[in-house]
């Protein structure tokens, strides 16, 4: 992505959204997977996996496709987000860890809190480089930097936490 900013001078948007369309799925793929030992169904997976796609397809439409209506992406954005935050802290994920218990309600709880604190990383950088939102303020070039900590926080965040289920889950 260095290189694509050095040769055309802009952020490299479309590949941003490229990545989290397959990584961030796959995050959410992680909460069925620790789950599926406490009775995790399959709608579940497909239930995370559907909300984060809506989330990312209409944050990009909001960023890239349609900047003139940003704010309207972005609300739609916010509700498939606020709907996985849901899921997890009050929804059939949360009872499902409940019921696990000890290390996968732990490391549950662990990414429920990237989810929640981590990922509200990304609307900020949203809105730092949308135009029509806070991009006047602050200048433009914001938005790379908040979704480079972003995704360094989030997905080594989570790899970590289902490393460490995993050596956990191995020992007992």
């Amino acid at each position: 992505m260095r290189d694509y900013w050095a040769s055309f001078g802009e952020s490299p948007t479309f590949f941003r959204y490229v990545d989290w369309v397959l990584t961030v799925p796959l995050m959410c793929v992680e909460f069925y997977l620790i789950l599926k030992v406490a009775g995790a169904k399959q709608s579940l997976l497909w239930k995370m996996i559907l909300y984060s796609i809506v989330m990312l397809v209409t944050g990009y439409f909001g960023e890239a496709v349609d900047p003139s209506n940003a704010w309207i992406w972005g609300l739609v954005s916010g509700i498939a987000y606020f709907a996985i935050v849901y899921e997890i802290w009050l929804g059939q994920a949360a009872k499902l860890a409940k019921e696990a218990g000890g290390n996968i309600l732990a490391a549950h709880k662990i990414l429920c809190w990237f989810v929640l604190v981590g990922w509200a990383i990304y609307p900020l950088g949203y809105m730092l480089g949308t135009q029509g939102w806070y991009n006047s303020i602050f200048g433009t070039g914001n938005v790379d930097v908040a979704y480079n900590i972003a995704d360094a926080i989030n997905k080594i965040g989570f790899g970590l936490v289902i490393y460490s289920l995993a050596i956990k889950s191995q020992n007992e």
